[in-house]
């Protein structure tokens, strides 16, 4: 009898664990329609998503191509603009430079009388008429202009020249390099 009562008290216990697991799977399959719809439709989701990615993928490189572009002309449409404010400056300096040497020069040739008399000797003949005696000498007066400073002034003027025409040059390249990434 005791073996027929742990029998059945495990029979009991194995009925118990059936109903258990027999209610698990039932409650289980009750959702799984609910689990299935949402699954299918994560499914759905993740290869619109994925169909999406490729189509964006294929029109990423043209993208980026045109947005390394477009950064481009941006960045050769300043230094352009740069360029041409220094080639317009350095071309006002060079102006101005030959202007001041022009002046100079027109006073210095005002003055030549006295840069010649400087060098007569008494007795010795003019260097422009030959003359010997040399009555009234021109004197030079404040702010007389030499040739030196003359001839410095001409230098300035050169070399202001030359940064203008590199500038013109550098100008001159990057509107060609800008037409060029504009195209």
């Amino acid at each position: 009898l005791a073996g027929l009562l742990a029998e059945r008290a495990e029979a009991d216990d194995q009925e118990r664990a059936d109903e258990e697991a027999l209610q698990e799977a039932e409650s289980w399959l009750a959702g799984w329609e609910a689990t299935r719809t949402d699954l299918h439709s994560r499914i759905e989701t993740a290869q619109e998503a994925a169909g999406r990615a490729e189509q964006l993928a294929v029109r990423r490189e043209p993208a980026q191509t045109r947005l390394r572009a477009a950064r481009d002309r941006d960045r050769l449409t300043e230094e352009t603009d740069r360029a041409r404010q220094r080639a317009l400056a350095s071309g006002e300096k060079s102006l101005e430079l030959k202007e001041h040497w022009l002046r100079l020069k027109e006073q210095r040739l005002t003055g030549i009388a006295a840069e010649l008399a400087a060098n007569l000797a008494y007795g010795a003949p003019c260097a422009v008429c030959g003359a010997t005696e040399h009555p009234a000498p021109a004197r030079k007066v404040a702010g007389h202009v030499d040739r030196e400073t003359e001839e410095r002034a001409l230098a300035d003027h050169q070399a202001a020249e030359r940064r203008h025409a590199e500038d013109e040059r550098r100008l001159a390249a990057l509107s060609a390099e800008l037409a060029a990434a504009a195209a």
